[in-house]
């Protein structure tokens, strides 16, 4: 769910600068190129890690050891205790399960539009037209092409519109254009929650529209009379993976077939355009993409406040050995995150004296992992009343051992935070 939710702002971020960047220009090549960049960077930049970079050079240590713990989901006892403690993860769980049923369903949309092509290219016949090889359709439709297959009802089409129907569809085909398509359409599933994710699809189509169309034009036929035949093919058309020549954004190619050209000298803002997108993706990736495996058995984001004892670790560091806040691999409780919870639920009990007097509140507690496992160093960082305190920390030092964190291969001890709230009915 972390990684995903990287690759969603990321998403969000190239759109947001290929709008602000890239649609005001004649440079249909190169926002083909920027384009992939944006669908495919994204699900990439979340593997970089550049701390060990960071750590090389002197001026960005500051940036790479605060001293952080992870919170671990909050634990609540009383007499809502179970219900409260679980209702975290199954929201969490139904989620993932939502997610889940929309990307089934459109990979099943996928595969039955892929199949009607398929259905298309078998059973229609082939014939040349202007020498260039056709699937002849025969149910009224506007003209598309996908891969190398170009397909029209030439019955449909008046005499003077096949030439420039077929240099549009050859340009999809020549210049591959349905490589992007398939790759939008993937992103797309993927990230089917993310309204950016439709609209990069959308800006994809488009300029492959674009592209096409200045081959029509640069083939030499008359930019209005072009224009006039694209506003009567009016069809409907139901081969969504496919590069049809009907495509519904007409208003807005028509404006970028008359534009002027732009100056070659523009396109050092392409140059510039991943520089900024790159730089905040990976920054906002250094605290966090690490911590992906850890996520996914938690269903709960990691978060990271500034540990109290911040400035406690580098004098403590001379008489043991360092307590990383975040490590490469995070110590694991004995059966996962949720074996954890479900313990520290089963054995948490609300004390008498505090229920008699009504008190309530949040306890935090804080542990190290050491290199063998063994929970230690047991302290409130945020206390309440004694009796909530004691209780919270006897569970915590009864649990069993975990497996320990890991850094660069080594073994190394890892600090963590419990939040327990006691509460009342």
């Amino acid at each position: 769910m972390l990684y995903l939710l990287q690759v969603n702002v990321g998403l969000i971020l190239f759109y947001a600068l290929y709008k602000l960047v890239c649609t005001r220009d004649t440079f249909f090549r190169s926002r083909r190129f920027i384009l992939i960049v944006s669908l495919v960077l994204p699900f990439i930049l979340p593997f970089i890690d550049v701390r060990e970079w960071l750590e090389s050079r002197d001026r960005m240590i500051m940036l790479t050891h605060f001293d952080y713990s992870a919170v671990l989901p909050e634990i609540v006892v009383g007499s809502e205790a179970v219900e409260t403690g679980n209702r975290v993860f199954v929201l969490s769980e139904w989620i993932g399960y939502l997610y889940l049923a929309g990307v089934l369903v459109l990979l099943a949309r996928l595969a039955i539009q892929a199949f009607s092509l398929y259905r298309l290219i078998i059973r229609m016949p082939e014939k040349e037209i202007n020498g260039v090889r056709v699937k002849c359709l025969n149910a009224p439709s506007g003209p598309f092409s996908f891969f190398r297959w170009i397909f029209m009802n030439p019955a449909a089409v008046k005499e003077d519109e096949i030439s420039e129907i077929l240099t549009h569809e050859m340009a999809h085909v020549k210049q591959h254009h349905s490589v992007d398509v398939l790759l939008a359409e993937m992103v797309s599933i993927c990230c089917w929650m993310n309204p950016f994710a439709w609209l990069l699809k959308r800006e994809v189509r488009l300029n492959l529209e674009f592209l096409a169309d200045r081959k029509v034009m640069e083939a030499g036929f008359a930019t209005k009379s072009y224009q006039y035949h694209l506003l009567g093919l009016a069809y409907n058309h139901k081969y969504g993976l496919s590069n049809n020549f009907n495509f519904s954004h007409l208003k807005q190619r028509i404006i970028m077939m008359n534009k002027k050209k732009s100056n070659a000298a523009g396109h050092i803002k392409y140059a510039l355009f991943v520089l900024p997108a790159f730089a905040l993706l990976v920054a906002g990736n250094i605290s966090c993409s690490q911590d992906i495996s850890q996520t996914e058995d938690a269903k709960e984001e990691v978060v990271a406040p500034v540990s109290p004892e911040a400035k406690e670790a580098p004098a403590d560091s001379t008489a043991k050995e360092e307590v990383f806040m975040v490590a490469e691999q995070m110590p694991e409780f004995p059966g996962g995150m949720k074996v954890l919870l479900k313990f520290l639920q089963d054995n948490l009990k609300y004390p008498e004296n505090a229920m008699k007097n009504n008190v309530q509140g949040r306890v935090i507690v804080q542990f190290v992992v050491e290199k063998d496992g063994t929970p230690t160093e047991f302290k409130v960082l945020r206390p309440v009343d004694p009796d909530l305190d004691a209780e919270a920390l006897r569970v915590m030092k009864a649990m069993p051992k975990w497996k320990p964190g890991m850094q660069k291969g080594q073994v190394v001890r890892v600090k963590f935070t419990v939040p327990v709230s006691f509460k009342l009915q």
